[in-house]
């Protein structure tokens, strides 16, 4: 990866398998996660919030 790519997120990288894998264990923790019942987690850095890609 480029620097730029890295740049253009809002959280200054690019993501890798273990930004899923973390979710996956902290939605699995009953102590951390234990009342969400539902919703949307979105684990792209802040891009769908920026929605610019440059090339």
């Amino acid at each position: 990866m480029r620097p730029i790519d890295h740049e253009q997120h809002p959280a200054g990288r690019v993501g890798n398998p273990l930004d899923i894998a973390h979710l996956c264990v902290f939605l699995a923790d009953d102590e951390k996660a234990g009342f969400i019942t539902g919703t949307n987690f979105i684990v792209d850095g802040g891009m769908t919030v920026k929605m610019i890609y440059e090339e």
